[in-house]
């Protein structure tokens, strides 16, 4: 039985959690988390097998998105194994340009544009400076991502203006597709350093555990959201390819 398989059917007993690095007794845990105990390292939310700056980004990310959303980063897990490997500069290039390629300074100023109609301009006022406030700070974490020189928060204000952008688009497709760029902007820091087929660092034992766990249902709704099963074929590959 091979590893792919071994790693489905651990991954059908985690359930990704926001805000909390969770227990994985019962199968809950925070992406970073679950990095940490696949790799066989103590309980924890900052494993030292992980790339800083991939942390950074998907600590951010992992918290911000909804709960059915969130289940697609967990074939990440195993690929974030090992990547503190001295690359962060080549990652950040990576991320910086997937920035500059999103157009996400355009995406803020069409989204807070002034109202069109009549009716949208009798409620211009305070709603008009917050829209612009609300712009600004878009603006602000856009420059600090490209221009910070701490790559670590370059990677949590990259993170943050796209948490931000998802959460204020204007309706379920705009948001889903800011959160599919998160995934695939996530995909490619994964893939530096990794050439095509390596092992992942994922421990057996920490596996066989991670099988034993109570299967969770599938049906079932957090915070008003289901949490959907994984496509078989994303289980490497996770949005981006």
């Amino acid at each position: 039985m091979d590893l792919d398989l071994h790693l489905q059917r651990g991954f059908d007993r985690v359930e990704l959690v926001s805000g909390t690095i969770g227990n994985p007794r019962d199968g809950r845990m925070c992406l970073m988390s679950l990095v940490a105990f696949l790799a066989g390292e103590d309980h924890s939310d900052s494993p030292g097998c992980a790339s800083p700056l991939i942390q950074a980004f998907a600590v951010r990310i992992n918290d911000s998105m909804p709960h059915a959303m969130r289940q697609r980063l967990k074939p990440f897990a195993p690929r974030i194994i090992g990547t503190n490997d001295g690359l962060d500069e080549l990652r950040a290039r990576v991320l910086s340009g997937a920035l500059a390629e999103g157009n996400f300074l355009e995406a803020t100023d069409q989204y807070w544009a002034e109202p069109k109609t009549p009716a949208q301009r009798r409620h211009s006022g305070l709603r008009r400076l917050w829209r612009w406030l609300r712009r600004d700070i878009n603006q602000r974490l856009f420059y600090c991502a490209l221009s910070c020189g701490d790559r670590t928060y370059m990677a949590d204000h990259a993170a943050h203006l796209i948490a931000r952008l998802a959460r204020s688009a204007p309706n379920a497709q705009a948001q889903e597709a800011y959160w599919n760029t998160a995934i695939a902007i996530l995909d490619r820091l994964c893939d530096v350093g990794a050439p095509a087929g390596r092992e992942p660092g994922v421990q057996a034992e920490r596996l066989k555990q991670l099988e034993a766990t109570p299967q969770l249902r599938q049906d079932t709704s957090v915070r008003g959201e289901t949490v959907l099963p994984l496509s078989p074929s994303l289980w490497w590959r996770s949005a981006g390819d």
